[in-house]
């Protein structure tokens, strides 16, 4: 099998309808970031697929890339070399090669399904945080996720979640608007009562993250507290001076085996966030590969390619119960709907 060519097809699909309102363009939730997705071919006709949020339209970045493995064997390669997009390709030609799914040239899986947390917009009223609560129940989901705002009340938006669906979900809470360590303390007491799953980087962001603020608010409050970060620095300087509860943390396979290594010796459960909002179904089931063999990767991903109006991927990657199911099927286990695709083309 050799590497021979690349198609590429720069997509704006929009959100979900719950998000419009706050989302309104067509490249999701980043003005002007739409995805690009690439079919990566072999000579004997396997395909690869990939996917990766842009900013504006130029791809020229990959078909450099692509321009050094032409030619080349894909099991030759080390797909972390390359771009998102190319990386998930060249992983889906290597499966593919071996006849395994991603998850096996990844390590050894600990789980046959991965949980998936829901989300909705930084600034979306109360009415609507409660509203999309109900949809994140009846479609089986546990954890609940949104970003503060000055413009969105965060005990209001709580309360309305509470009235709404009781404790059915677990909510985390992440710093959009930032906090003090004083509003802090003061909003995780009027909080108590109330199903909070943690906050997520709530004091004012310092790069890097100052483990002694994390100490001192973590000895005030009950409510658990996580950084978001890919950096190994800061992950050991977190466990080293148990600054946090759990991470949540991005980046390659290999990255996150360490990141995971690191953590789970510190008893810190950690969740993955490597597409947010963009990455469609491509990006949704290749994560879906690394979030089966990061073993202490227990709580919900970040991962939410289910927030667009179409993933682009048949079947279409479903969520189920809060869970996607990990694709057995060689490589990454989905297969590109070309026709829409290219209804959402804009390059």
């Amino acid at each position: 099998m050799i590497v021979e060519g690349m198609e590429l097809y720069v997509v704006a699909v929009p959100c979900i309808h719950a998000l419009k309102r706050y989302y309104p363009t067509n490249t999701g939730t980043h003005l002007n970031s739409p995805d690009v997705v690439i079919r990566l071919w072999a000579d004997d006709g396997t395909l690869g697929l990939g996917q990766q949020e842009i900013y504006g339209t130029d791809t020229s970045f990959l078909r450099q890339q692509f321009e050094s493995i032409r030619g080349r064997t894909p099991l030759d390669l080390d797909p972390e070399a390359y771009a998102p997009a190319l990386m998930r390709a060249l992983y889906d030609l290597q499966g593919k090669a071996l006849g395994r799914p991603v998850y096996r040239l990844l390590g050894r899986n600990v789980r046959d399904r991965v949980p998936i947390a829901y989300w909705t917009a930084s600034e979306a009223s109360p009415e609507d945080t409660a509203a999309e609560a109900i949809v994140a129940v009846e479609k089986g989901f546990k954890t609940y996720k949104w970003h503060t705002s000055r413009k969105s009340d965060t005990l209001a938006r709580v309360k309305a979640i509470h009235e709404a669906v009781g404790d059915k979900l677990e909510l985390r809470i992440d710093r959009g608007a930032g906090w003090s360590l004083s509003e802090t303390v003061k909003v995780a007491k009027q909080l108590s009562d109330y199903n909070i799953q943690c906050f997520e980087d709530p004091l004012p962001r310092r790069d890097p993250h100052n483990p002694e603020e994390y100490r001192f608010l973590r000895r005030k409050i009950d409510i658990p507290v996580a950084w978001h970060t890919g950096s190994i620095e800061e992950i050991f300087l977190a466990a080293k001076t148990d600054a946090i509860d759990y991470l949540c943390t991005g980046g390659p396979p290999s990255k996150l085996q360490a990141i995971s290594a690191i953590t789970e010796a510190a008893g810190i459960p950690i969740w993955l966030q490597n597409i947010g909002v963009g990455g469609g179904g491509i990006g949704g089931a290749f994560e879906a590969h690394v979030g089966a063999v990061i073993r202490n990767a227990i709580l919900p991903a970040d991962n939410l390619h289910f927030l667009r109006e179409d993933d682009l991927v048949k079947p279409h990657l479903e969520v189920k119960d809060g869970y996607i199911e990990v694709p057995e099927k060689p490589g990454i286990g989905v297969e590109l709907n070309i026709e829409t695709v290219r209804r959402y083309q804009i390059a």
